[in-house]
């Protein structure tokens, strides 16, 4: 079987929910780049400012929501 994510219907969309995804063994808090932070790794490979092999690794991370404190 041959799975391609590029053309899969609702991608970028239900990646979460995809057995695919949750086989690829992405630890807990990391999670593929969207289409634009992709884009924003490229630019920044292209520029000389990161490695090739940093950009092909490069993946986002959830960090747990902590909400604004007021002080006034």
């Amino acid at each position: 079987m041959r799975i391609d994510c590029d053309t899969c219907p609702v991608r970028d969309r239900q990646c979460a929910e995809c057995m695919v995804t949750a086989l690829l063994q992405l630890a807990p808090l990391e999670q593929r780049l969207d289409s634009d932070e992709r884009r924003a790794v490229d630019t920044l490979a292209s520029a000389g400012l990161i490695s090739a092999q940093e950009a092909v690794s490069a993946t986002a991370r959830l960090e747990p929501w902590k909400p604004l404190r007021s002080t006034g």
